[in-house]
């Protein structure tokens, strides 16, 4: 939140009317605009004339100028590609499905997943190997790989997530310390795991987590890095 404002402030800071306001969330930031003026088109005007070099600082980290969440967001592009998306969860125990499926007609895109929550429903379910998981563990950048590459063999999906990591508070080692997070795509290009170390407890940790999920999936759609 004071990285944000630090980069917009010396746009903002120029007026005081429209008023900005920050607001911070587990995993997303949201900018306020209000103006106040006599019309609405002389509104609007104001409120581009300070949202536009707001936008361009930001560049592609904005995902919504309306409000709309990230799922709501990643269903509507996988609604206009007609491309589908499943999941593989262990560590968030099904949260990134419940944002898909919490859309109104994400079932045109949402085709279903997979909560691997222990190496044997890896192994089972998902097809990840012994070998991996015994090599690297099941909180490792394999471990997401073959997960995602698994649910996305199973449903034949065009694009597969994954979530694995230590939630805490008891999870967690020197070797895999509390708040470690992998999260996997898979898709016809090829695979990409993105590693993070999370703060927070429990819930913040899983909340971020599949917060990184969707909007890993978002750039992947859109071509952004």
């Amino acid at each position: 939140e004071s990285d944000l404002d630090q980069l917009i402030a010396p746009v903002y800071k120029k007026y005081q009317n429209p008023v900005t306001t920050i607001l911070a969330a587990a995993g997303d930031i949201q900018i306020h605009l209000r103006a106040r003026c006599e019309t609405e088109a002389e509104a609007e005007a104001l409120l581009a004339e300070v949202g536009g070099p707001i936008e361009l600082l930001l560049g592609d980290r904005i995902y919504s100028r309306n409000g709309d969440p990230l799922e709501v967001v990643v269903g509507e592009l996988l609604r206009a590609m007609h491309a589908t998306v499943s999941v593989a969860e262990s560590a968030t125990g099904g949260m990134l499905g419940e944002r898909f499926t919490s859309v109104p007609g994400s079932s045109a895109y949402f085709v279903g997943g997979f909560i691997a929550y222990n190496n044997a429903m890896k192994t089972e379910l998902l097809g990840v190997s012994p070998e991996i998981l015994k090599e690297h563990g099941p909180v490792s950048r394999p471990a997401a790989e073959a997960m995602a590459l698994g649910a996305r063999r199973r449903t034949s999906s065009t694009y597969a997530l994954s979530i694995t990591g230590a939630a805490g508070p008891e999870a967690g080692s020197e070797k895999v310390p509390r708040g470690t997070m992998y999260v996997g795509l898979a898709d016809a290009a090829g695979t990409l795991v993105l590693h993070r170390q999370f703060l927070g407890d429990r819930q913040r940790i899983r909340t971020f987590a599949v917060q990184m999920a969707l909007d890993l999936l978002r750039r992947r759609i859109t071509g952004r890095p």
